[in-house]
């Protein structure tokens, strides 16, 4: 076994978002891999203020990053490279949204997500292996959302892409859409 499937046969996980919030994928990953390590505001993380030094020893202490929480444009980008930065060897899953390509989000959401995607397939190699996974709708307690992914089901796909023998460095998943 080479150094980087050593290291990676031991995940140490960092995940945005609060997994107390059902609705959160982080809910869904705590739930697959409950020693996770969140970082969230509730938790001192101000995301929308990103402090290197804070998130340095983080990075640096785990091997695997789940980039799940759009905050405002481009904080997943600013995630992102400081994780290439301080996390040399490591599994990175970027969350992206169907609003990269359906038109149907907000103009800086769609751009953010457009760029995190792009900067997620530029910085995949070897040693930092990424995948972006795009996603329609995450289920909610509103009823038109019943029919969506839920965030264990999120969870199950990243362990899943984990345990592949090819990588995936781009994945995409929609929501069942409504006829017209």
């Amino acid at each position: 076994m080479d150094n980087r499937n050593s290291i990676m046969a031991n995940p140490k996980i960092l995940c945005t978002g609060n997994p107390a919030k059902s609705e959160c994928i982080a809910s869904g990953i705590k739930a697959i891999y409950p020693e996770t390590t969140f970082i969230h505001q509730s938790n001192g993380y101000d995301l929308k203020n990103i402090d290197e030094d804070k998130l340095k020893n983080l990075f640096e202490t785990h091997n695997t990053f789940i980039n799940a929480s759009y905050i405002e444009k481009n904080c997943q980008q600013k995630l992102l490279k400081l994780c290439h930065k301080y996390m040399p060897i490591g599994n990175i899953f970027n969350i992206g949204s169907t609003n990269e390509y359906d038109g149907y989000g907000n103009k800086d959401y769609t751009e953010s997500k457009q760029e995190l995607r792009k900067l997620s397939l530029e910085l995949n190699s070897y040693r930092f292996q990424t995948c972006h996974i795009v996603l329609g709708g995450i289920r909610t307690s509103k009823q038109e959302t019943a029919s969506w992914i839920t965030p264990l089901e999120i969870a199950q796909l990243i362990k899943w892409t984990t345990e592949q023998r090819y990588k995936l460095p781009i994945i995409g998943i929609d929501q069942p859409k409504q006829p017209w």
